[in-house]
């Protein structure tokens, strides 16, 4: 508990950025997308707008809505269609889905996800997100497994236990695991191994159903069920245990599995890019294990990420096109110094120096009633007389963009204190309690030494 406590209140959400040109270099095993370095594209201005208007609160984070807006043009003397990416980090733990929305003069045109490897934003080094390395690590073709095939032939075993009487119970199947053979495990809450033999549980109230995709030929398993304090219990007077198996692809079972999981239910799989993110995870986690769960699954998709989001644009020669990407951005929470929730959120700037030019930026952001001020800007804003906040920049700052909101205009002393006061009442409450009962104690150790003393003066 305390380490999803610690997880939901200071992982942020997601973090977006500027776009960048790229394209596509074939190669004979895959295509590749790198930074294109000669890009004819130059952005004449940037409106970047941060709106909180709305008052939305989901996800453990104030929300906004983010536009990025563009003016660009192409400076070449031909015709050309510019691919870009919008870089940024997120994860699949929350109700919105990672996209947006983009607009070209006004209309929309599709865009694409790709999905790359776990990235920490602590180790980005001089506050600079490293694009061309970052890209290497996005799979873009139609990713090969290295730890197990699509194609390879496995059994599908559902181990049903009914429950007889009124006792929940724990069911438990085992089974041994030699040479290579792997196993995919799902619905279930227990699970441990002794050298090659395995066994899973799940706890059973009325009726309860596991699922075991064994990549091989064919797998003993032997049921048993006990009570929570480990009193063994019979079979046909406790309990009574249903094994059923099916012959099939593993290609076949694992996309409506992934549907059907209670814990992945909400990442449907839709197009390539998805399918090779699922397909990447769980190669890398039976790289790990011979024994794979759905939580081994479901801790991919809490985990901090670089997702990119990839359109394309055409330009005539010399022409300039308004380019819009709005989304809802959420920030990362912190009540570390603070008595209520202070919210940051960041927005990487540096992907734009890659177009051949890059001028005027402007910055705004529209505050909430509840949270109506920024408390701290890597970037300088001023306050204007209706609340927002504005800063304007004639090329590409050198810093990503970091700015903090609050419901004071500055965390106070009196702050701190009650915040320090209500994050550690439990500890107080508990340390009283410990000191009262000490105290306590020594009084009536104190009051039987002094009646043991008027006793032996009076004898």
């Amino acid at each position: 508990m305390i380490v999803l406590i610690l997880f939901f209140f200071l992982s942020s959400i997601p973090v977006w950025a500027n776009s960048a040109p790229v394209y596509w270099e074939a190669s004979p095993s895959s295509n590749v997308m790198i930074v294109e370095a000669d890009s004819p594209i130059t952005v004449l201005k940037e409106n970047l707008t941060f709106d909180f208007s709305e008052n939305q609160l989901e996800d453990y984070s104030i929300v906004a809505k983010v536009t990025a807006e563009y003016t660009m043009k192409n400076t070449s003397e031909n015709e050309i269609t510019s691919s870009m990416v919008f870089p940024y980090f997120g994860n699949f733990s929350g109700n919105r889905k990672p996209g947006g929305e983009v607009l070209v003069d006004g209309s929309p045109v599709p865009y694409t996800l790709y999905y790359g490897d776990s990235y920490r934003k602590e180790d980005l080094e001089e506050e600079k997100l490293d694009l061309k390395a970052a890209l290497e690590e996005v799979e873009t073709g139609s990713y090969e497994p290295k730890n197990f095939s699509l194609n390879e032939p496995g059994v599908l075993y559902q181990v049903t236990f009914k429950n007889l009487k009124s006792e929940h119970f724990t069911g438990k199947v085992s089974f041994p695991l030699e040479g290579a053979e792997k196993v995919f495990a799902k619905n279930l809450n227990s699970y441990g191994y002794s050298g090659d033999s395995y066994d899973i549980g799940t706890s059973v109230r009325y009726q309860d159903t596991m699922e075991l995709f064994f990549l091989g030929e064919a797998l003993d398993l032997i049921p048993e069920a006990h009570t929570f304090e480990g009193k063994g219990l019979t079979e046909n007077e406790d309990y009574t245990v249903e094994i059923t198996k099916k012959s099939m692809l593993f290609q076949d079972y694992y996309e409506e599995m992934v549907a059907d999981s209670e814990y992945l239910g909400y990442f449907v799989i839709n197009n390539q890019t998805e399918r090779n993110f699922f397909l990447k995870n769980l190669d890398d986690a039976f790289g790990l294990e011979r024994l794979v769960t759905e939580d081994d699954l479901a801790q991919f998709l809490y985990e901090e990420r670089l997702i990119f989001l990839y359109y394309e644009t055409p330009f005539q020669a010399g022409e300039e096109k308004t380019i819009s990407i709005s989304y809802e951005a959420g920030g990362s929470m912190d009540r570390r110094s603070s008595k209520d929730p202070t919210y940051t959120f960041e927005y990487l700037l540096s992907p734009a120096g890659y177009f051949k030019d890059f001028k005027n930026l402007t910055l705004r952001v529209l505050p909430s009633e509840g949270y109506p001020y920024v408390i701290s800007s890597s970037l300088p804003l001023d306050k204007k007389e209706n609340g927002e906040y504005v800063g304007v920049f004639d090329t590409l700052p050198e810093k990503e963009l970091t700015f903090t909101m609050y419901r004071e205009e500055k965390i106070t002393l009196v702050d701190r204190t009650e915040g320090f006061l209500s994050r550690n009442l439990y500890a107080f409450l508990f340390s009283g309690a410990v000191f009262l009962v000490f105290l306590a104690a020594l009084v009536v150790g104190f009051g039987i030494r002094g009646l043991i003393r008027f006793k032996r003066h009076n004898r």
